[in-house]
């Protein structure tokens, strides 16, 4: 048994033709949520729309055997993260170093062994988990939770080149606190923190799901807001402006009140590179700070507050 809770419970995709396998293999799992699989096509449909802690993929079957079907899913980037358990009644030495070679993960042999069965199974759900965790570590800002600074400019990216091979437009917008120091030397480092949080809830609040919002660093943030969710980055920009503006903490009560400086730059405007619209609006923002803060400044003269 495994002490996870229902809502944590893991999941796993068995991939076997033989009934009687699966009948055990179902009654062995029951601590797990298990889809099942009778051949290899249709354990890649399946793939198209669940999302398995791991697969467990017998060797021997009609059509697409085990190894061609764990061959597919390795090729693919969206699934080639899970663990895949092979289940196998062959213990030859080629056999096995075969399942390793094309990423199998581990193997079960038949008949099953219950306690040999999950503690595997175990192993491979805990390994999942542990993976994921790490890759989310590694694109996630630590502090407020969004994209890091690395993260966004690898999807920024792809959302450039896409945008110029539609011929569309891009739009960045460049958010900076305004005055943050002052917040950490008149409240602390823990209140500045909560208060880089609650910005980033405001903007998340207020942003369309198809925007690229991460932090560049220290009170910085940049959105990426393509075409289809740009009709008026002006007006979004100032609704961003004015919901920092509310933002309020506990532990600051009436006495901390933030603004932010905002630049908005177009990939209409000429840009030729995600580096070029970003410097764009980081001028902007400038501008922005330059005017007086607590606006935001595209492409007219006039600063928006």
């Amino acid at each position: 048994m495994t002490d996870d809770t229902p809502e944590e419970r893991a999941k796993l995709l068995v991939v076997d033709d033989n009934e009687s396998n699966l009948d055990i293999l179902l009654h062995l799992l029951d601590p797990y949520d298990v889809i099942v699989a009778l051949d290899g096509n249709s354990a890649l449909d399946l793939l198209q729309y669940e999302a398995p802690d791991v697969i467990l993929l017998d060797i021997v079957m009609p059509g697409l055997d085990g190894y061609e079907v764990c061959r597919r899913i390795k090729a693919n980037p969206q699934w080639r993260h899970i663990p895949i358990l092979f289940i196998t009644a062959m213990t030859d030495e080629a056999s096995l170093v075969r399942a390793f070679d094309i990423g199998g993960s581990d193997y079960v042999t038949k008949p099953f062994r219950s306690r040999e069965l999950l503690a595997r199974v175990r192993i491979q759900v805990e390994y999942r988990r542990a993976m994921e965790q790490l890759r989310r570590m590694a694109v996630t800002d630590e502090l407020t939770g969004i994209h890091n600074r690395r993260a966004f400019f690898e999807q920024a990216g792809e959302m450039f080149r896409t945008a110029q091979r539609a011929a569309s437009d891009l739009a960045a917008l460049m958010i900076d606190i305004d005055h943050f120091k002052s917040i950490n030397d008149r409240f602390g480092h823990a209140v500045g923190d909560e208060a880089l949080r609650g910005a980033v809830e405001a903007i998340g609040d207020a942003l369309p799901p198809e925007a690229l919002l991460g932090r560049l660093g220290g009170e910085e943030f940049a959105v990426l807001l393509p075409a289809s969710a740009m009709a008026a980055a002006a007006t979004l920009a100032e609704s961003l402006r004015t919901a920092i503006a509310r933002v309020r903490l506990n532990d600051a009560g009436s006495a901390l009140v933030m603004s932010a400086s905002i630049g908005i730059a177009h990939r209409s405007e000429g840009a030729a590179d995600l580096d070029a619209l970003l410097r764009c609006a980081d001028d902007r923002l400038f501008q922005a700070k330059r005017d007086g803060r607590n606006r935001v400044r595209d492409a007219t003269r006039e600063p928006r507050r």
